[in-house]
C-alpha cells in the first residue's frame, strides 16, 4: 500500500513539474515575441508542441509568430490547428481568415445548399472532445431523471421522464455529430502547403507530367501516400502528387 502511494506522489510530482516547465517554455516564447524575437518564440513554441503540449493559445501564438515572419503557410497551419481544439476562438478564426486571403491559390466555392451550411456551422460549434463531454453529460442527465422516474411516482417524476426523453434525443443527436467530426478528423487526412511554390506532379515522381502549382497556405485533402509523395486534392477538384515536404499535415 505504502508502494502504491509513493508510486503515486512520483507520479503528481512529475506531472506538476512537466506542467511548470510547460507553462515556464509558454511564457519565454511570450517574452520573446513581445519583444519583436519571432525566430526565438517560435523555437519555445515548436519545442512545446515536439513534447506533446497543445493548446489553442499555444497555436494561435505560434500562427502569429509565424505570419510576423513571413511564413503563411505555417501561420494558416497553426491556425488550423488551433480551431480543432477550440472552434469558437474569434482571434483564430479572425487571423485564419486575414491569412487566408493572402493565399495566392485562393478558390471561391459556390455557398452550399443552406441545410449543409447550418449543419457545417453547428457541428463547429464544438470540438470532438467537447462534442463527447456534452453527449456523456446528456445521456448521464437523462439516465438520472428516468432513475428517479422509477423509484418515486407522482407529476413532477413524470414531467421529469418526458424531460428525460427531449435530453436522450439530443444525445443521440449529439452522438451523432461526435461521431461525423470524429470520423471527418481521422479519416479525411489533410495538409497545408508550407513551401512558397508546390510542383503537383500526375505520379509520385519528378519524372512524370507536371500537373499545376500550389502555392503556400493553400489546404489540400491528402488520399493517399507513397512516401515521400503525397496525393492531394484541392477544393476545386484537382489532383496530382506533391512531394511530402511541401507539407504540414493537420
Amino acid at each position: 500500500m505504502i508502494r502504491v502511494v509513493i508510486l503515486f506522489l512520483i507520479l503528481i510530482n512529475i506531472q506538476v513539474s512537466y506542467a511548470n516547465y510547460a507553462d515556464s517554455l509558454f511564457l519565454d516564447g511570450n517574452k520573446h515575441y513581445s519583444i519583436q524575437d519571432y525566430n526565438g518564440a517560435l523555437d519555445m513554441y515548436e519545442k512545446l508542441l515536439g513534447q506533446g503540449y497543445e493548446h489553442s493559445d499555444l497555436y494561435y501564438n505560434l500562427g502569429n509568430a509565424y505570419y510576423q515572419l513571413g511564413e503563411l503557410g505555417n501561420a494558416i497551419w497553426a491556425y488550423e490547428k488551433g480551431l480543432i481544439l477550440n472552434p469558437r476562438d474569434d482571434d483564430l478564426n479572425y487571423n485564419l481568415s486575414v491569412a487566408n486571403a493572402r493565399i495566392v491559390d485562393r478558390i471561391i466555392i459556390p455557398e452550399p445548399f443552406f441545410v449543409i451550411k447550418l449543419y457545417s456551422s453547428f457541428r463547429q460549434i464544438f470540438s470532438p472532445t467537447q462534442w463527447l463531454y456534452l453527449v456523456s453529460f446528456l445521456m448521464l442527465l437523462s439516465s438520472i431523471f428516468s432513475t428517479t422516474r422509477k423509484i418515486w411516482v407522482n407529476h413532477i417524476t413524470r414531467l421529469m421522464m418526458s424531460f428525460s426523453l427531449i435530453i436522450f434525443i439530443f444525445g443521440l443527436i449529439s452522438l451523432f455529430i461526435f461521431v461525423d467530426v470524429n470520423y471527418n478528423l481521422s479519416k479525411n487526412e489533410s495538409g497545408v502547403v508550407i513551401a512558397k511554390e508546390g510542383k503537383v506532379y500526375s505520379a509520385p515522381s519528378k519524372s512524370s507530367n507536371l500537373l499545376f502549382v500550389v502555392h503556400e497556405g493553400t489546404k489540400a485533402k491528402i488520399s493517399n501516400r507513397e512516401n515521400p509523395w503525397a496525393e492531394i486534392q484541392l477544393i476545386d477538384g484537382k489532383k496530382g502528387w506533391l512531394s511530402l515536404k511541401h507539407l504540414r499535415l493537420l
